[in-house]
């Protein structure tokens, strides 16, 4: 009992954490939270790829520049800030672009889908599973040859996303328990 109040979990949570089940609120509280989570990020690659179409390489470099100044001065050697520096140092303006229109369409994709999944749109399940699992692929592709722990974690979550979407997509599909 006192365990109950102090976490505020009931008995049927603590009996799903035990037997490995997942109750049907459980798996929607953490596609909602997932989702949300996808839309913000969707929104902030949005406006970051609208300001870095706008920002100047001068104005990038002297921003990247005072990001990695006290990271260097503790360490010249710091592989992230060295390669950051190098990065925006060789930037180029197809390149910036490019960059510019992948956040702005990724971003927009994030959001219309996570738009259409918090509406409960039955299309927006496929489609964000489809999406997801391009994503996912790339990112795999990309940790082929980048070894990055992020791009791995990335795809990690995505995966677990992914799960959710299905579940929470056939729930949807599921007539409701008192309707069968």
């Amino acid at each position: 009992m006192s365990f109950m109040l102090l976490s505020g979990r009931g008995r049927a949570d603590l009996a799903a954490e035990v037997t490995g089940e997942t109750s049907p609120q459980l798996v929607h509280r953490l596609f909602a939270a997932s989702v949300l989570i996808k839309g913000v990020d969707g929104v902030l690659e949005t406006i970051g790829g609208i300001l870095f179409m706008f920002v100047s390489p001068k104005a990038l470099s002297s921003l990247v520049i005072s990001f990695t100044a006290h990271e260097l001065s503790e360490d010249p050697d710091d592989w992230l800030a060295t390669s950051l520096r190098h990065a925006v140092h060789n930037l180029s303006s197809d390149t910036k672009l490019f960059v510019s229109v992948y956040l702005v369409a990724h971003g927009l994709i994030k959001v219309f889908l996570v738009a259409g999944l918090l509406r409960k749109k039955l299309w927006a399940y496929p489609a964000a599973l489809w999406f997801l699992g391009i994503f996912i692929l790339y990112q795999l592709y990309r940790f082929s040859h980048t070894h990055s722990l992020g791009l791995l974690a990335l795809s990690a979550f995505d995966v677990f996303v992914a799960s959710l979407v299905w579940l929470e997509y056939r729930s949807q599909k599921q007539p409701p328990y008192f309707a069968r």
